[in-house]
């Protein structure tokens, strides 16, 4: 696709690979430090069909694989902005995911409103239905900029920090059901349980309002959600009845040393308000506490009461994060 795009300091084009990995990885690194390696961007890319098949399906519903990529150059060769519109054949139909970023002395340009201009262009030519994409709570104006060009705001997911010197995990033992056992991946490990865990993220994951859309399909869950070199199976606690999974959290490891990370925690509805959630989140910090990391982190969208709750009750200090936000493209029936 052709691109005549420009700004009076820089001009937008498609990204050149790998060319521009050098450049693009110090533009991500400026926005948000150590968010990436040029290694990292390769073995992403590695991972994504070059050819895309996007199509529309009976329903008239963008399917399919495709993206688009650019970047916005200056005169001199520097990287100032950059932009992607994508589609995973998991995505819901109709759904394309985007995002996009300037460079801090380069913002107030008009470099953003160019690419994000581009993208939605692109969306449209895909006859896409609905746009998804996200800013940053930290980056002043970031919220008001989307939203004065359409988009509205659907969620806002932050981080949460607990300082570990700090915790006593005796103020918190608590009495959970006879009948609820807690356990570990480790002691379960098979590929029954394995699939038990997905099936139980799908079903919890509906009642998060930090999950857009439709979770991927097991295979590709199961890469993002278990990576070898991040996890370990007596690091995924999982609450039983029986034969039964009622809920599970995940501690991670993270690239900062002493600081470990609580992926995700999921009660199906029926256990829920048995404390189940809370004793799960216990055993993750008591985890992290015998490795002897110094903290740990989660995150959770602003609207989860419940989670939010358990977090704060524990001593979890709110951080950064970022607004989930979305554009009706085409009415769909």
């Amino acid at each position: 696709m052709s691109i005549n795009h420009s700004s009076e300091k820089a001009n937008l084009r498609d990204i050149k690979v790998p060319e521009d990995y050098c450049r693009l990885a110090e533009l991500f690194n400026l926005i948000e430090p150590g968010s990436t390696t040029v290694e990292a961007l390769k073995e992403e890319d590695s991972h994504i069909p070059v050819q895309s098949n996007l199509k529309l399906d009976d329903n008239g519903l963008l399917v399919g694989y495709g993206r688009t990529r650019v970047v916005v150059e200056t005169a001199d060769g520097q990287i100032v902005g950059y932009g992607a519109c994508f589609r995973a054949p998991w995505t819901d139909p109709g759904t394309v995911g985007s995002t996009f970023c300037v460079h801090p002395d380069f913002r107030s340009q008009g470099i953003g409103e160019m690419i994000l201009a581009y993208i939605e262009e692109w969306a449209k030519k895909q006859q896409a239905s609905v746009m998804t994409s996200m800013v940053m709570d930290w980056i002043d104006g970031s919220l008001t900029f989307v939203e004065k060009r359409g988009l509205k705001l659907d969620a806002h997911v932050f981080e949460l920090e607990l300082n570990l010197a700090q915790f006593d995990a005796a103020k918190y033992e608590q009495v959970i059901d006879d009948e609820i056992k807690f356990t570990t991946l480790a002691e379960l490990h098979n590929d029954e349980a394995v699939k038990k865990l997905y099936d139980l993220f799908v079903e919890t994951s509906k009642d998060n309002p930090g999950q857009y859309g439709s979770v991927e399909p097991f295979v590709e869950w199961k890469k993002e959600f278990l990576p070898e070199n991040i996890y370990r199976y007596d690091w995924i606690y999982i609450a039983v009845d029986g034969d039964e999974f009622a809920g599970f959290t995940q501690l991670l490891k993270t690239d900062v040393e002493g600081v470990l990370y609580t992926n995700y925690t999921g009660v199906k509805a029926k256990y829920r308000h048995k404390g189940i959630a809370k004793a799960l989140k216990l055993l993750a910090i008591k985890a992290a506490l015998a490795e002897g990391a110094n903290t740990i982190t989660t995150d959770s969208e602003e609207t989860n009461e419940p989670m939010q709750h358990i977090n704060r009750s524990f001593g979890f200090v709110p951080g950064q994060g970022h607004y989930r936000v979305v554009k009706q493209l085409k009415e769909t029936n």
